[in-house]
């Protein structure tokens, strides 16, 4: 007997955050590699590669170094982009990761939809995991707490570079 498969809000969590920043140049810090390296990951962490190939069926792949030295490879596909408005993309968890203890979550699918707001754009962040047993350990782990973070890195690089 197989267990009904649980809805996709049991599978996943939000983040809501409105930047000072029009939608297109917030869509653009979310496409352009060099950007996203600036901005992407947990406070005090260093992105040593970071490859986004924005194109449905295009692969993506940012590596994430912590202070402490310890490396997290992430990468997935893009499922579906509409210019300023969604990027869709897949998650696919590295299964080399210690965290894993040898059994690595199923595939995430991350939406982020852009709204304009004036000069503000409304960003809605959506991470569905393949279960709710891998919705409860990530979220252990701290993964709305890590991109919460990227998001406070966004909010300090606009910030930073308002004129830009």
């Amino acid at each position: 007997m197989s267990a009904p498969m649980a809805s996709a809000t049991d599978r996943s969590f939000a983040i809501e955050r409105i930047f000072d920043a029009p939608v297109e140049r917030v869509f653009r810090l979310w496409t352009d590699p060099a950007l996203v390296a600036q901005w992407w990951g947990i406070r005090d962490c260093t992105i040593p590669h970071c490859v986004l190939d924005v194109r449905v069926g295009g692969r993506w792949r940012i590596d994430m170094r912590t202070s402490s030295g310890a490396l997290y490879r992430n990468q997935g596909s893009y499922l579906e982009i509409v210019e300023n408005i969604r990027l869709i993309y897949s998650d696919e968890p590295d299964p080399e990761l210690r965290e894993w203890a040898g059994k690595p979550p199923g595939q995430s699918r991350h939406t982020v939809t852009f709204t304009p707001d004036a000069q503000r754009t409304h960003v809605h962040f959506e991470v569905t995991l393949a279960s709710v047993a891998d919705r409860e350990r990530l979220l252990a782990l701290g993964m709305r707490g890590g991109w919460t973070q990227s998001f406070d890195r966004l909010e300090q690089m606009i910030g930073a570079n308002h004129a830009g």
